[in-house]
Parts: structure tokens; C-alpha cells; sequence
């Protein structure tokens, strides 16, 4: 009795010790990122004339869009036969992007997975639904960049990036197609792990109808923030640049996906937004290229500290772990395959 009494206290002391390590590491990545992104905005030419109904439109609608993501992690989740509450379902995914800041991005899922385990959820099908989650966001923004870059090609007749768009919606949609994220299941043989895996192979195309009106009015919000972020710097770009912006935002975002080993896209997204929007703001500024890295900059410092503020609101109210339903789906899990 008293060496497993000594066991159950080392591993819980080990467990603290881990969290605490994750804390740390945490807070270094974090503040390693403001530190790079201030630098940017200091060591550039571009001067900045603050808008604050640009930032203050940047912030809310950066603020607004992430549910959408989150909503459609619990509605996965559900047809995947778990019965986690809404709310438990955002507060995981909200936290976890502070794990996004860690190269290799695990920690996302260390985080989301970690705060949403318990009796109506199983850790294996949590990790499993966080990856379709995620690869169905960025095959919904490969898709509009897609989109738009094909409409911009009516306009201007330049059709270089089209492969690049088409290529990127390709390497991120294929994996999500139910049949083919059947096979991934399989051939890494999760099922092994957890008798609730088998649930997958009742995955249906349903799961995808819910997902992509979401991912859609998520990339929109997102590309209305950085919309707004380029007005917030005080560079007079009009809101015809809105569908332009979309892309912008959306191409890099899904690149820096790509790259699972940088933190956050950190680096990969920067580079492809001062790339792409530096002809599009030709037009507005007199040194294009400096305010593109200027916007890229404050982007990635106001939606960091969006996501910390959303965060911190949420961590401490960890709501009820019973089955509650979301915000217009009430009932079991199996009304909604």
C-alpha cells in the first residue's frame, strides 16, 4: 500500500513538474515572438500613422472568427461518437493556440487534447479529430485562394501562381476525404490504442457539410483583420482589396501549416505576406515592402494578444464535463451523423 502510495505521488509530482515545464516554455516562445515582431517594426522604414478603428476592426474580428474552428472541432468530435459540452470544446481549442508558438506545433494538441480528456471524450479520437479540424481549415483557405487567384487571372491574365494554389489544396484537402482519412487511421494503426477509433469508419460526409460554412465565415473574419491591420498602420487601402487581402492571408497561413516545424508558420507566413502584399500595396505607399512587413509584424502581435486575452478568459472557467449540447444541437451525438 505504501509503495503505491509512493508511486501515485512521484508520477503526480512528475505531472506537476511537466506543466510547469510547458508553462515555462510557454512564456519563452511566446515573448521570443513579441521580441522578433517588435524588432521588425522598429528596424523598418515604413512609419507608422495609427488608425485605431483599423486595429480596434482587426482585433474583433480576429477575436470573432476563432469559435468557427472550434465549433466545427466539437461538431467533429460528436460525429466521431464523443460527447464533449461546447463550451469545453472552444475553451480547449482557444488555449491550445498558444501551443502554435512552439516549433513542430505537438503542443497544439498536447493542449487541446489535454484539457478536453475525461469520461465523455477519449484521448485518442480527440487527437485524431484536432487534425481533421485543422486540415479542413486549410483546405477551406486553400480553396478561396484558389478561388480568387483564379478571378484575379480573369482580370490581369497572369497565371503563375495558379499550380501553387491548386497544389496547396490538393496536399491539404486529399487527407480529409473520409475514405482516405480511413485509410490514414488504418495504416498508423491508432485503433490499438483505443476500442473508440473504430468509430471513424462511421465517419460521414455529413461531418464535412457542417465544417466548411464555419471554416468559410472564419477565413472571411480573418481576412477582415488583416484588412484591417494594413488600414491600422495608416496605409489607405480600400476595402475593393478586401478579396486580394483574403488570399494574401490565406495562401500564407496554409504554407506556414505546411511547415509543422516552425512555430507558428514563423518566418514561412511573414515572408509569403510581404511577398504577395508588397504589389498590392504599390499603389497606397511610398515604400510598399517595409509596410507589408510592418503589417505582418502587428498582425502577429495583436492576434497573440488576442489569443492570450481569449485564453485567459476562458482557463480558469473550466464549465460543466456533462453532456450540454452546442448552441442550436441539442441532444446525443447521434442526431447529428
Amino acid at each position: 500500500m505504501m509503495d503505491r502510495w509512493k508511486n501515485k505521488r512521484l508520477l503526480q509530482t512528475v505531472v506537476l513538474l511537466g506543466q510547469v515545464a510547458l508553462v515555462v516554455l510557454l512564456f519563452v516562445a511566446i515573448w521570443g515572438t513579441l521580441q522578433k515582431a517588435w524588432t521588425q517594426i522598429a528596424s523598418s522604414e515604413f512609419v507608422i500613422s495609427w488608425s485605431g478603428p483599423g486595429m480596434v476592426l482587426a482585433a474583433v474580428a480576429y477575436g470573432l472568427c476563432l469559435p468557427f474552428p472550434a465549433t466545427y472541432w466539437y461538431f467533429a468530435l460528436r460525429h466521431l461518437g464523443q460527447r464533449p459540452t461546447w463550451y469545453r470544446a472552444v475553451r480547449a481549442h482557444l488555449c491550445g493556440h498558444a501551443g502554435k508558438y512552439i516549433p513542430g506545433k505537438i503542443f497544439v494538441v498536447l493542449i487541446r487534447a489535454g484539457l478536453l480528456k475525461g469520461k465523455n471524450v477519449d484521448t485518442t479520437v480527440c487527437v485524431l479529430s484536432i487534425f481533421l479540424e485543422g486540415l479542413l481549415q486549410m483546405a477551406v483557405g486553400a480553396f478561396l485562394v484558389t478561388a480568387v487567384l483564379l478571378w484575379w487571372t480573369l482580370h490581369t491574365g497572369q497565371t503563375r501562381l495558379i499550380p501553387w494554389a491548386v497544389g496547396l489544396f490538393f496536399v491539404v484537402a486529399i487527407p480529409i476525404l473520409p475514405p482516405v482519412f480511413k485509410r490514414i487511421v488504418k495504416f498508423l494503426g491508432v485503433k490499438k490504442f483505443s476500442t473508440e477509433v473504430n468509430k471513424v469508419d462511421q465517419l460521414p460526409w455529413k461531418t464535412f457539410l457542417w465544417g466548411i460554412p464555419l471554416m468559410l465565415g472564419f477565413w472571411t473574419l480573418l481576412g477582415l483583420s488583416y484588412w484591417g491591420t494594413i488600414r491600422g498602420i495608416g496605409v489607405p487601402i480600400p476595402i475593393s482589396e478586401f478579396p486580394i487581402c483574403l488570399a494574401v492571408m490565406a495562401g500564407a497561413m496554409v504554407a506556414g501549416f505546411v511547415f509543422v516545424f516552425m512555430p507558428a508558420g514563423l518566418g514561412v507566413r511573414e515572408m509569403l505576406l510581404t511577398g504577395l502584399l508588397t504589389p498590392v500595396l504599390a499603389g497606397y505607399t511610398p515604400n510598399p515592402e517595409a509596410a507589408a512587413l510592418v503589417a505582418a509584424a502587428v498582425l502577429r502581435i495583436e492576434w497573440l494578444l488576442v489569443e492570450l486575452v481569449l485564453a485567459g478568459s476562458v482557463y480558469g472557467f473550466p464549465g460543466q464535463k456533462e453532456n450540454a449540447g452546442a448552441p442550436g444541437c441539442h441532444g446525443s451525438g447521434d442526431s447529428l451523423k
